[in-house]
C-alpha cells in the first residue's frame, strides 16, 4: 500500500475535500489532510486498537491536537518514562486528542515494537518511522522527545515530556515543569500557553547512513 499507492489516496482525498467544501451536505468524516500532511504519506499502525490500520500520522482538521513520542526499544531514559507516557495517553483519549508512539531505530520490527509495548504496558497506537520521516517533519534530535501539532498541523511544541531529566546520568523524583502536558491542555481547552520548545535531554537518533 505505501509509495504510489499512497500518493493516488492523499491526491483523492484532497479532491474530495475541495469537493465537499463546494457541497457541504456530503462532507465525510474519514476524508484526509491536504497541504503539509501529503508529504508525509500514510503510516502502519503496529500497536494498538488500530493495529494494522495505515493512517494519517497528522490528522490536519480531524482534531484538537496531534502528539508524537519519539523513542527506541533500548533507550533507557525514553524507557523511563513509560508511566508518564501511559498517563499522558490516557489524558489525551480523555482530550480527543490522537497521540502516536513512533519507534525511530530503522532496525526495529513491528513484533520488536509490539513486545516494547506491551512490556512497559502503553495501550495507544505505536509507528514504525524508520526512514525518520516524521523525525525530520518534526525535528526531533533525541529519545525520548515529544512533538505537538495543532488541527491545522501547525508544529507547536517540540522538546522533552518534563523536567525530570536534567542531564544525562541526572533524574529527579519529581517533575517541577510538564512542558509536553501544558502544551497538550493549551491547544484542547484554549486555556493557557503553549510552551513552544524546551531541550530534550536523551539517546541522539542516528542520522540514516551513519
Amino acid at each position: 500500500m505505501p509509495g504510489a499507492y499512497d500518493a493516488r489516496v492523499m491526491g483523492l482525498s484532497c479532491w474530495l475535500r475541495i469537493v465537499t467544501r463546494l457541497f457541504p451536505l456530503m462532507a465525510l468524516p474519514w476524508l484526509g489532510g491536504c497541504g503539509e500532511t501529503d508529504a508525509l504519506g500514510l503510516v502502519e499502525v503496529v500497536h494498538g486498537d488500530r493495529s494494522g490500520e495505515w493512517v494519517d500520522p497528522l490528522p490536519v482538521d480531524r482534531g484538537l491536537a496531534t502528539v508524537w513520542i519519539f523513542v527506541t526499544v533500548d533507550c533507557p531514559i525514553s524507557n523511563a518514562y513509560a508511566p508518564e507516557i501511559r498517563d499522558i495517553g490516557a489524558r489525551c483519549r480523555d482530550l480527543g486528542v490522537a497521540m502516536f508512539l513512533v519507534h525511530v531505530d530503522p532496525g526495529v520490527t513491528a513484533d520488536g515494537a509490539r513486545a516494547h509495548a506491551r512490556a512497559y504496558g502503553l495501550e495507544g497506537p505505536v509507528i514504525l518511522d524508520g526512514s525518520h520521516r516524521l523525525v525530520g517533519r518534526a525535528g526531533a534530535t533525541v529519545t525520548p522527545e515529544a512533538a505537538v501539532f495543532d488541527g491545522a498541523g501547525r508544529l507547536r511544541y517540540l522538546g522533552r515530556i518534563d523536567d525530570r531529566t536534567p542531564a544525562l546520568g541526572a533524574r529527579r523524583a519529581e517533575a517541577s515543569r510538564r512542558e509536553l502536558r501544558a502544551a497538550i491542555e493549551a491547544l484542547a481547552t484554549g486555556e493557557g500557553e503553549v510552551p513552544g520548545r524546551a531541550p530534550a535531554i536523551g539517546c541522539l537518533i542516528e542520522e540514516l547512513g551513519r
